[in-house]
């Protein structure tokens, strides 16, 4: 920094310091034009002229906390010391300094601007009265004219400034309200990022151990009596169990930072390897497509198949032994119904009272695409999980 801008800098941190060298330079500038010489007429320099142009050189002191009243005393005693008739300017600087600073620091523009109104008919009433006294032949036309154009246009720089200030303060106070909305709305994503991963998290480990507890249970019972049949549940498991990993890792993904590629989002056209994964649970499952299968946009594909898949692990929790289910998927023009029904024994522990999780994130799912949402049990058995996801304003 430059010996100037050091010097600003520790004088804007201290205004009250900065105020008192003010006041003490206009005092001083006061008293070094009491020196220069006047008229051959005008009043001896006395204790009464000293005391009329240091006051308001002092008075500036306040120019910053009481500009008002500072500016009315030295204003009544600067023009009395022209009425007096001293030589020089008087208090002229500090009535300057005093009208800009009652324009910047004044509690309301209005009541600034009501000051300076009075202080002009003031000054002019003073300056008219000198042009017109015989007496007096220092105030012409061209003094009248050059003080009301000082006065004014000390007083129009406060107003600026105090604009100028205005309006800085507006930005600021709208970049921080932007701010502090855009990190309301961060906060909001992230949020709502944690709750989409959680329940991505929840329906691939539920399915996926839903699939592996029904294998084991089956394994189980057939240790000693079909090893064949073991091998199969086991490798059942295996693979389920690997499946469960990379989706698994895909949703972990969305967690890092360093740039590592992650697996992408299942889709519906997926729902055949589902399909086939919980036949070889032990549930029976079909699959109908109707409509004209195409690709819709990424989030209604991914929820479509997890609404799927939380079905069908419902289905494997509840349904029962023997039992069956049916995934139909039905693309319309503006729409695309998804049903998943069986034959079991009903949602045994998530009743409609108390949904669980899962049938929780399906409807969460819907309702999040404007969709509409039925699940219960069925009349004469089984479960049913019905919806339907407007396509119209997702293309």
């Amino acid at each position: 920094m430059t010996i100037a801008q050091d010097t600003r800098e520790f004088f804007t941190e201290r205004p009250l310091l900065a105020d008192i060298a003010t006041a003490a330079a206009i005092t001083t500038l006061h008293l070094v034009g009491l020196q220069l010489p006047g008229a051959d007429d005008d009043r001896a320099i006395d204790a009464l002229a000293i005391a009329l142009v240091v006051v308001p050189g002092a008075l500036t002191v306040f120019r910053r906390t009481r500009p008002i009243p500072a500016l009315a005393v030295a204003t009544v005693l600067g023009m009395s010391y022209w009425v007096l008739d001293y030589s020089g300017a008087g208090s002229f600087l500090a009535i300057v300094v005093l009208l800009y600073s009652a324009a910047v620091y004044a509690s309301d523009r209005r009541r600034s601007t009501q000051v300076l109104i009075v202080f002009t008919i003031a000054l002019l009433a003073v300056l008219i009265a000198g042009y017109v006294s015989p007496d007096e032949n220092e105030v012409s036309l061209g003094v009248i004219v050059f003080n009301i154009v000082l006065f004014q246009f000390a007083w129009l720089a406060g107003d600026a400034v105090r604009n100028r200030r205005a309006e800085m303060k507006r930005l600021h106070d709208q970049m921080e309200t932007a701010e502090f909305e855009q990190t309301k709305l961060t906060e909001h994503a992230v949020e709502a990022e944690r709750n989409r991963i959680a329940r991505e998290l929840h329906d691939i480990v539920a399915h996926s151990m839903s699939v592996i507890v029904v294998q084991a249970e089956g394994a189980r019972r057939l240790i000693g009596k079909d090893d064949e049949s073991v091998q199969n549940a086991l490798l059942a498991i295996e693979q389920t169990g690997r499946a469960n990993l990379n989706d698994i890792r895909g949703i972990v993904g969305l967690l890092r930072t360093d740039g590592t590629e992650y697996a992408p989002s299942p889709e519906l056209s997926q729902l055949d390897r589902l399909v086939q994964q919980c036949s070889d649970a032990g549930l029976n499952v079909s699959l109908d497509v109707l409509g004209t299968p195409r690709a819709l946009p990424p989030m209604i594909e991914l929820s479509g198949y997890r609404i799927v898949q939380e079905s069908l692990t419902n289905a494997m929790k509840h349904a029962g032994p023997a039992a069956t289910a049916k995934v139909t998927i039905d693309y319309h023009e503006d729409s695309i119904d998804i049903a998943v029904i069986d034959n079991g024994r009903g949602a045994a522990a998530d009743t409609p009272s108390t949904p669980g999780h899962g049938l929780l994130g399906i409807r969460e799912r819907v309702e999040a695409f404007g969709g509409q949402i039925h699940m219960g049990p069925r009349v004469g058995g089984g479960f049913a999980v019905e919806a339907r996801i407007p396509l119209g304003a997702h293309r």
